[in-house]
C-alpha cells in the first residue's frame, strides 16, 4: 500500500500533468492555426517546440501560483490543523482559491507539515 505522501504526491502531479496537456493542446492549436495563416510552408518544428515549451511553461505556472495561494491563505489563517492530534490541515470555506491550496498541499505535504 502507498504510503500517504506518496499518494497525494502522485494525486497533486496527476492533476498538475492534466492540466498543462489540456492548456498545451488548446495553446499550441491556436499558434498552429495562426502560424499557418502566416506561413503555411512552416515546418512542423516550430510546433512542436512551441508545445513542449508551452507544457514546460503551463505547469511551472501552475505550480508556482499553487505555492503563492497557499502561502497567502496560510498568512490570512485560512489553514488550520484539524486537531491537536491530527495533522490533517482545514482551509476556511471563504479561503481564496482553494483548489490551489489543495494542489499546493497534494505536491508538496512533508513541506506543509503533513
Amino acid at each position: 500500500m502507498l504510503k500517504l505522501h506518496t499518494a497525494m504526491r502522485i494525486r497533486g502531479t496527476a492533476k498538475v500533468i492534466c492540466v498543462a496537456i489540456i492548456a498545451n493542446q488548446v495553446l499550441t492549436a491556436i499558434f498552429a492555426y495562426a502560424v499557418s495563416q502566416l506561413d503555411p510552408n512552416t515546418p512542423t518544428l516550430v510546433t512542436t517546440i512551441f508545445s513542449f515549451v508551452t507544457c514546460a511553461l503551463v505547469s511551472m505556472w501552475l505550480q508556482a501560483d499553487a505555492r503563492r495561494a497557499y502561502l497567502r491563505a496560510r498568512e490570512q489563517g485560512c489553514i488550520t490543523p484539524v486537531s491537536k492530534t491530527n495533522p490533517a490541515l482545514k482551509i476556511a470555506p471563504d479561503c481564496p482559491k482553494p483548489w490551489l491550496v489543495i494542489l499546493h498541499i497534494e505536491m508538496n505535504p512533508a513541506a506543509v507539515g503533513l
